[in-house]
């Protein structure tokens, strides 16, 4: 890995700033739409990296690893590309059609998110300095 020490670093990140979109009301909102239960495997890193998000039945919920259930999308990449994907350093489209990212399940209702990722990056960002880990930030 290129940005991380281990498989719990990007998990730590990624969930701290998911906490920030579901209290933002532009991104609470497009994110329960999306209505799927998504599974971000990041275990060809490291078996230990992996979140999931579950934004059915308009509630928003995340944790650490492999959902419970069959999740209705997949999206599998690197740890690295995930953070240069929520920094908003790596085009997801772009990344899907160069196969950094592959997805398993349909993707539309989080693509369409797609516009909001300068937002998101903020709050990525937030969540990296309140990690005491903003020189990770790009």
């Amino acid at each position: 890995m290129e940005f991380w020490s281990d498989g719990k670093e990007p998990i730590k990140a990624f969930l701290k700033m998911f906490e920030k979109c579901v209290d933002d009301p532009e991104l609470n909102k497009g994110l329960k739409k999306v209505n799927q239960l998504i599974w971000f495997d990041y275990t060809k890193d490291d078996p230990e990296c992996s979140f999931w998000l579950d934004c059915r039945g308009g509630e928003i919920k995340a944790g650490q690893g492999k959902p419970e259930g069959d999740p209705d999308l997949v999206m599998s990449l690197s740890a690295d590309d995930a953070h240069r994907s929520w920094s908003n350093k790596l085009n997801p489209v772009m990344a899907i059609t160069r196969k950094k990212i592959i997805i398993k399940g349909s993707a539309t209702g989080l693509l369409k998110l797609a516009p909001k990722l300068k937002k998101v990056a903020v709050f990525y960002n937030e969540a990296l300095e309140e990690l005491g880990w903003g020189d990770k930030k790009m």
